[in-house]
């Protein structure tokens, strides 16, 4: 008897002593959403389970806000080993992927549904072209349907020439839709936007109901155009560098539990998108609605923008296969 809790205590004491010891790894994920958004507190979510199924070798240290810059910045940073991984929209990502916008492509998809579609049939392809560029897709998060917001009553393309719109930096969609549709677009970076409004140098967003509010900018917006110009996505990603270090149950355990959260995810947010809307009418944005005959023009400016895009972000293949996944869906 004797002998065995003397076997017993040495056997708990050389696991404690395992676990203890046992290599930790800390990963460094930046992102531009804030910390109290709905983004932020999934991924507070994601942290405290990863440490959990680790036992605690896991270890997440998160930069919400734009800490760590702009998306470029951060993808750059990323490349240098500054930073291990990024929670990151589209623009970000096609950084990486340029073929990714093939997915946010304006008045390609009509819902939700649509985009569920492709994106589940082309997942490994997407996820093997980040891989060969160094990165791992951990999970997709939805940004929302995007819309056009402004200071002024916007209801057709002619009007919108009269405004001082907003283009995101790194974003050639927004600037090649609006150059095709005779506006001239203030590229400033996404972190400018808010101060930009303040003083007058752009009166138009282009943004998601949750992300208006998330980054302080509703404000100084009186007016939605009510229109669904695209869906915006993104995914949190991490260097294959930094994945291939982590032995193989904690590679498990870290696709497992960020597989979860992402699909949790990108329910909440469409769950708060419509939220926001709804405060956001609530608050006095008013709605307007577009004539047909200019939703017309903007499906033309949208399938000229595609083509303009061809061989440079995507190829003429990848635009066909979705098309042709477009179609099998629909005929569903």
């Amino acid at each position: 008897m004797k002998k065995f809790l003397v076997f017993s205590c040495l056997a708990a004491w050389m696991l404690f002593a395992d676990v203890a010891h046992a290599k930790k790894y800390t990963f460094r994920i930046a992102t531009l959403a804030p910390g109290d958004s709905t983004w932020g507190r999934v991924f507070t979510r994601l942290r405290r389970d990863l440490r959990k199924e680790s036992k605690g070798r896991i270890k997440i240290k998160f930069y919400p806000d734009g800490r760590m810059g702009d998306e470029k910045l951060v993808v750059n940073k990323m490349k240098l080993g500054q930073l291990q991984g990024a929670s990151i929209t589209s623009i970000g990502l096609a950084q990486i992927v340029p073929s990714v916008l093939l997915l946010q492509q304006p008045a390609l998809f009509r819902n939700y549904k649509e985009l569920d579609y492709v994106r589940e049939k082309m997942d490994a392809e997407l996820r093997a072209k980040f891989e060969a560029k160094g990165f791992v897709l951990l999970g997709w998060g939805d940004v929302g349907y995007v819309y056009l917001y402004s200071k002024k009553p916007i209801d057709s393309v002619e009007k919108l020439k009269s405004t001082k719109i907003w283009g995101w930096t790194d974003d050639p969609i927004t600037k090649e839709f609006s150059e095709s549709a005779g506006v001239s677009p203030h590229m400033l970076g996404i972190l400018d936007v808010r101060s930009s409004l303040q003083t007058g140098a752009i009166d138009t967003v282009i943004g998601t109901p949750l992300s208006v509010i998330a980054m302080q900018w509703h404000s100084y917006l009186k007016y939605r155009v009510k229109y669904r110009f695209a869906i915006g996505v993104g995914a949190t990603v991490i260097t294959k560098k930094s994945f291939d270090r982590l032995p193989k149950d904690l590679q498990e355990v870290v696709l497992r539990v960020s597989q979860k959260h992402h699909k949790a995810l990108i329910d909440v947010i469409r769950k708060d998108n419509q939220r926001a809307l709804r405060v956001l009418i609530k608050r006095g944005l008013k709605s307007i609605s577009v004539p047909k005959a200019e939703k017309q023009i903007i499906r033309k400016i949208s399938r000229k923008t595609w083509k303009s895009f061809e061989g440079k972000l995507f190829s003429k293949a990848d635009l066909d296969r979705v098309k042709a996944l477009l179609k099998e869906f629909r005929s569903k």
